[in-house]
């Protein structure tokens, strides 16, 4: 059995321009299993407004297999309207129980239908296909998964169209799932320039990669200038409306969820009060959450959450054309005026996970685009 340790002690770089580099690559172990889930018909479901819903669902999936144990350190990507977890054998049997219970909750809560599918390894090298793995340190108290090789592609691709790695085990009854840490208390969060975009890039040459990253770079700055969110624009939220999503996913009944936003209210009252007197560590706590935001990430392809005005979207937009008209890249794009984070607390002066979409279907939307691109080169 390989060392169940493997993904917490890999060496981390930090500079993502540096994706393409090798040598900050391991492979896989192939004893190791990937779980796949995904949303079926959410760009529906995104048409109707349900965005919020549809990202908290993703959201659920990650923080009910990461609580299973927490001595591990866990692969993970947030896609909007699905995501990928990477575990070992050791947490496997529970891990299906988990995603039994968010596809219950998915279903009673959000009325959306969650496929869930857990994929050995050693299948997806079997069929040919690649999971090289390292650790992008974005700050002090965050580092994310950056994953190459076609299998997470590969294992997308299976859970959509096959139902051979589909759970299909019996919900254990005595099983309690575990969501301590998962929030959605922060109002859409505005754009601190035009437009908030969601952007999708897939390239055939891996070693690409950094060129386009370098013309990002260019039309829309560094990381710093184009990140969504400013620690000025986040402010809890004390509509029912927006704090809906959280309540849901633990009560039914429109009394005990009325309870229940009422103390989410109460709760961001004195999270509000706190940060403003600057009391203890709360002086800093919206630095932190700026810094563990997963805005910027890699998985098979680049997805990323970021701000940008009128003339720069339009050089981007130029650029990108460009580029696939050349036969250099695929992608998809999506224009908003905020982002939406939903926050995963393990430690709350400590370890945090922020994912970040854009509004009214940020990746998914952008999704929609690339899609398009892939079936005309195709035909």
């Amino acid at each position: 059995m390989s060392n169940r340790y493997f993904y917490k002690n890999l060496p981390e770089f930090t500079n993502l321009n540096e994706i393409s580099k090798k040598e900050h690559y391991e492979n896989l172990p192939d004893d190791w299993y990937i779980i796949a889930t995904d949303i079926k018909g959410s760009t529906k479901a995104i048409e109707q407004g349900k965005y919020k819903d549809v990202n908290m669902v993703g959201a659920l999936t990650i923080i009910s297999i990461l609580n299973l144990d927490l001595t591990l350190d866990l692969p993970f990507v947030f896609g909007g309207d699905g995501a990928f977890v990477i575990i070992p054998h050791m947490i496997l049997e529970n891990s299906k129980q988990a995603l039994l219970a968010i596809q219950k909750i998915s279903k009673d809560s959000y009325s959306l239908h969650l496929r869930i599918a857990i994929l050995p390894v050693k299948d997806i090298y079997s069929d040919g296909k690649l999971i090289l793995i390292t650790k992008y340190k974005v700050s002090k108290d965050y580092s994310q998964a950056i994953i190459k090789g076609g299998g997470l592609e590969y294992c997308d691709e299976l859970l959509k169209q096959s139902e051979r790695y589909e759970i299909k085990d019996s919900i254990d009854e005595k099983f309690e799932v575990n969501l301590e840490g998962l929030e959605c208390r922060w109002k859409a969060i505005p754009s601190p320039k035009d437009e908030t975009l969601s952007i999708l890039i897939k390239t055939d040459d891996d070693n690409y990669y950094t060129s386009i990253l370098e013309n990002l770079e260019r039309i829309l700055g560094d990381t710093y200038k184009r990140h969504p969110i400013l620690k000025e624009n986040l402010n809890l939220s004390y509509s029912n409306k927006e704090l809906n999503t959280e309540a849901s996913i633990y009560k039914m009944t429109f009394i005990s969820k009325w309870f229940l936003k009422l103390k989410l209210k109460f709760i961001n009252l004195l999270g509000n009060i706190l940060i403003k007197l600057q009391i203890g560590q709360w002086g800093n706590y919206k630095d932190r959450i700026v810094s563990t935001t997963d805005t910027e990430k890699f998985d098979d392809m680049l997805r990323l959450i970021v701000s940008s005005d009128y003339n720069q979207t339009k050089q981007l937009e130029e650029y990108l054309q460009k580029e696939y008209t050349n036969n250099k890249l695929f992608y998809g794009i999506h224009k908003s005026d905020s982002s939406l984070m939903t926050c995963l607390i393990f430690e709350r002066h400590g370890k945090h996970i922020h994912f970040v979409d854009a509004s009214d279907g940020g990746y998914a939307m952008a999704a929609k685009m690339y899609k398009k691109q892939l079936i005309k080169r195709n035909n």
